[in-house]
């Protein structure tokens, strides 16, 4: 923290230096129709600097460098615009520029990858990006969710998978960075994902970064980062409303209907969003229900999200957000037996809940230092409780309160025209009191920088460390180093290479260390000797974006290799009488894999995308499959735009059976059923009609049929998969 604090000061004590700087106005429209475009995102590569286009197609964007300086714009739905101007001293420039409209939108604009704006071409690992329409569509309640159709990525229980990274360790120490507008989300003990939580109305986009991110995002990015941006309110205003509702289908087998009529679900949203010249107010909430199709699986939760920015200066701006999230849920565990899968055991009380809440504050302090240098701090604050009670009496046996701070210093600085360089210093706390884990505290200080070298104005050369230290209590610290090399080359306009190594880890969480408790049958005891696990991620990759005659099309293929060592696993000894459960680091492995992803317009309204991943997931001590991860991950979309009045869609998901689980679960006999799995083939299917198209409401309707197939499947061992669901949603909007 005492190194934190004087970044911060030696910083502060540059801001009043004298730079030279202009203005950038601009004007966007439609470069088919000449009809002024809203909502475009327009950045100054190489800095933080930008601004969102109003409903006159204007933006303005103030203390921009001297001299040559890139102009990015983005928008859903049109080519990425990348232009070239020269800007005098004060100058106060004005220009005009078209953006063409796309079909496929070949570019897009991604920030997390190196924590600045660029072109996701110019970005030396694998990227997905997931829209705001992508969440509306599929009626999106949690974001885990949406992450089950990205390329590569499963999510079992709150865990996510990003490439074979994690297998099942009952929710605990996410191999995943989560972040929400650059705020990491990790709760203080279990280190896991709460995603209640993430405000889903207010999300913009979700940059989905695979491969080892701890160069710049620390312990936890072992696997990936995970980070979710959210929607910047425009003058016009926006208000809008989101509600559903819908039933999960009775199953087909008599022995799995726990009740006589259909499970019901419903939820609904609200979000009002303005900016007042120098002020913007951003305020949403929700309520979700879910009788569940299995018994005793029943959950409502509810949660309010805020954010509000001021433009304090010309030079300098602020953002406040602030959320919080309750939840009770009846305690699911796992099944009785597979002839009763929708039932949980005779020994589980049915009037037994889980109750937990999480409330997080944060503010944002941007300042532009010189024409060529921004300075960002964070500081976060995220408190997490979870809580047992029976008939609203509290388990004493069973509860945690864990406080999370984490404070972030960044600087981005274009020292010269070809390089620009990110450096900053973190310094996080968690600070936990529990029934389960004890009185616990763990610190961790970062310290990282990356450079990145554009000699060319087709090469771009990435290199970046990251240095960590961690204290957990009275145990001895351990000093970690993450290194990070990338390059990409724009070999031609259509074809873009990339290459990249670098090294993740995660330390182990109070949690895995310290826990002491019964889940189920199974007795988890501590082990405070645990190590930190670490991986060194490779990846070479290429992406094409090109047409065959008018069919426009882009492809994207990456091969990859994640080597992994002393991964945390829960171990259960064979052979033991009793299930005792302890996090041990117990592997080393190998993953070595290829992913490859594409997207056609075939006609005019008719788009299909697919993405598949393969990959060999190996157990280098065992010399064995490594447990509870697919082989094969494949996911596609068909897309249709009927006329102006529907839009219909199809996506198919598939998980090859998982190879192999814990031999000694089976062994143990304790769950019955326990090996009971198979491939999982998921189809969906929706229908979309905007009654704007004639009517002047500006309403939209989807009819949304999830698991149409009804298909039977498991994510998690003895844990029945959602079944088949049928919702219709409506979403009023007035801007």
């Amino acid at each position: 923290m005492k190194y934190l604090v004087a970044f911060i000061l030696v910083v502060a004590a540059t801001i009043g230096a004298h730079a030279d700087t202009g203005v950038l106005s601009g004007l966007i429209s439609d470069r088919t129709t000449g009809s002024m475009l809203m909502g475009v995102t327009v950045r100054i590569d190489g800095t933080q600097s930008g601004a969102i286009s109003d409903k006159n197609g204007k933006f303005r964007i103030k203390n921009i460098p001297t001299g040559k300086v890139v102009v990015v714009a983005s928008l859903v739905g049109y080519e990425m615009y990348r232009g070239t101007f020269y800007v005098r001293e004060n100058e106060n420039k004005d220009i005009v520029f078209t953006m063409m409209p796309s079909a496929i939108q070949t570019q897009d604009v991604v920030i997390s990858a190196s924590k600045r704006v660029q072109a996701v071409q110019d970005v030396p690992v694998s990227v997905s990006i997931v829209k705001a329409e992508d969440l509306q569509q599929r009626n999106i309640t949690r974001i885990d969710e949406s992450l089950k159709y990205v390329s590569g990525v499963t999510v079992a229980r709150d865990q996510i998978n990003i490439r074979g990274s994690s297998g099942f360790a009952f929710g605990v120490g996410s191999r995943t960075m989560v972040l929400l507008d650059g705020f990491p989300l990790l709760s203080g003990d279990n280190g896991d994902v709460k995603f209640d939580v993430m405000p889903v109305a207010d999300v913009e986009r979700m940059e989905v970064i695979k491969g080892a991110g701890s160069a710049l995002y620390g312990t936890g990015a072992l696997g990936g980062v995970v980070s979710m941006i959210t929607k910047e309110p425009t003058a016009a205003g926006e208000l809008s409303l989101r509600t559903y509702g819908g039933l999960y289908t009775l199953p087909r087998y008599d022995e799995w209907q726990y009740r006589q009529t259909m499970p019901a679900q419903w939820g609904a949203d609200v979000r009002y969003a303005r900016k007042f010249q120098d002020l913007s107010v951003n305020i949403s909430g929700g309520i979700r229900n879910d009788d569940s199709y299995r018994s005793f699986d029943q959950g409502t939760r509810g949660f309010l999200y805020t954010k509000f920015g001021y433009q304090i200066s010309e030079n300098a701006s602020m953002k406040l957000f602030g959320l919080y999230a309750n939840e009770e849920k009846q305690n699911y565990i796992y099944w009785e037996s597979l002839p009763r899968a929708t039932f949980p055991p005779p020994s589980q009380n049915p009037s037994e809940k889980l109750r937990s809440t999480k409330l997080a504050a944060g503010v944002e302090w941007f300042q532009v230092l010189s024409s060529t240098t921004s300075l960002i701090i964070r500081p976060v604050i995220y408190r997490t409780r979870y809580e047992n009670f029976i008939d609203n009496v509290v388990l004493d046996s069973n509860s945690s309160t864990a406080w999370s701070g984490n404070i972030e210093a960044q600087l981005t600085s274009r020292l010269a025209e070809p390089l620009v360089l990110t450096t900053g210093i973190v310094a996080r706390a968690n600070v936990v009191s529990s029934t389960v884990y004890g009185s616990q505290i763990q610190y961790i200080g970062s310290g990282y920088g990356q450079a990145e070298y554009t000699p060319l104005d087709r090469l771009i050369i990435t290199a970046g460390l990251r240095i960590d230290l961690e204290q957990t209590k009275t145990l001895s610290s351990e000093l970690e180093l993450s290194p990070k090399v990338g390059v990409t080359w724009k070999s031609t306009d259509a074809l873009t290479m990339r290459a990249s190594a670098g090294r993740g880890f995660r330390a182990p969480t109070i949690a895995e260390r310290y826990a002491n408790i019964r889940y189920g049958p199974f007795l988890v005891e501590q082990n405070l000797g645990l190590r930190s696990e670490s991986s060194l991620s490779f990846e070479v990759g290429a992406h094409y974006s090109g047409s065959s005659g008018s069919v426009p099309f882009e492809l994207d293929l990456a091969v990859f290799d994640n080597e992994l060592y002393n991964l945390i696993e829960p171990l259960l000894p064979c052979g033991s009488l009793s299930a005792q459960i302890q996090f041990q680091n117990i592997t080393r492995a190998r993953i070595l894999g290829a992913e490859l992803t594409g997207r056609v317009m075939l006609a005019k309204g008719l788009g299909l995308e697919t993405g598949l991943t393969a990959m060999l997931p190996r157990d280098l001590i065992e010399q064995a499959t490594l447990k509870y991860r697919n082989n094969i991950i494949w996911y596609s979309r068909a897309s249709w735009t009927v006329s102006k009045l529907f839009d219909v869609q199809m996506e198919y998901r598939f998980l090859n059976r998982v190879e192999r689980i814990d031999q000694c679960i089976i062994d143990l006999n304790v769950i019955p059923n326990v090996d009971a799995r198979v491939p999982a083939h998921i189809v969906d299917a929706r229908l979309i009609h905007d009654m704007r198209s004639w009517t002047s409401l500006p309403i939209r309707l989807t009819l949304n049929a999830k698991n149409l197939l009804d298909y039977y499947y498991t994510e998690i061992i003895a844990n029945l998969a959602p079944t088949r669901s049928i919702v219709l949603q409506a979403e009023i909007k007035f801007q």
